[in-house]
């Protein structure tokens, strides 16, 4: 067998994340990613242990990444545009779809995935939405208001990948996506929460 690379380890991640998308975490082995991605099982142990560590370096790919576009966007002297976020946000999240929607899937699920996820990744990123919207350092300086008003704003950024069977338009090409964040950050920008947020 020849060495593996880079490229193989990619190919592995994208078919696994297809078949987990379709089929579910538990519906998916490792037999039928290795099958799908023309590789050897053991290459997928080689790289990953498991099917649960296949799982978490797609976790992994998604949010950090992520996470770093929204330290890019703490706020500075400039005026702070929250609609540009939520287009970014918007653009970041359908450009993975089929990822966004997986974890989103799994997060609702109450799994050790799930907990490690919502300990790390998500509470960082309440962490940044704090000192993005609210210029603030600490979650415990955030009023109850603040709260749902970015509970609101996570849950209507979600809500087109916890949904998918109620949203199966394709989105294809890099305008067709860009048409997609274009009318649905306009319509999120009607919504009371986030005018709340867009001044505060």
């Amino acid at each position: 067998m020849s060495r593996p690379t880079n490229v193989t380890r990619d190919k592995v991640l994208d078919v696994a994340c297809r078949l987990f998308y379709s089929q579910g975490f538990n519906g998916t082995s490792v037999r039928d990613i290795a099958k799908a991605a023309n590789v050897n099982v053991s290459l997928i142990h080689y790289y990953f242990k498991s099917k649960q560590g296949l799982f978490e370096s797609l976790a992994v790919s998604y949010f950090e990444p992520y996470l770093e576009m929204l330290e890019c966007e703490l706020p500075s002297e400039e005026e702070y545009r929250l609609n540009e976020l939520v287009k970014k946000i918007l653009h970041y999240k359908q450009s993975h779809y089929q990822l966004s929607c997986l974890l989103n899937r799994e997060l609702t699920l109450n799994t050790t995935f799930a907990r490690e996820m919502l300990v790390t990744y998500l509470a960082k990123e309440n962490h940044l939405f704090t000192q993005i919207l609210f210029q603030k350092k600490s979650h415990i300086e955030v009023t109850f208001k603040e709260k749902l008003c970015l509970l609101q704003l996570k849950g209507l950024l979600n809500a087109p990948f916890m949904m998918p069977h109620e949203f199966k338009d394709p989105f294809i090409t890099e305008a067709s996506l860009n048409h997609f964040v274009d009318m649905y950050s306009s319509l999120m920008n009607d919504y009371p929460s986030v005018k709340v947020l867009a001044k505060a």
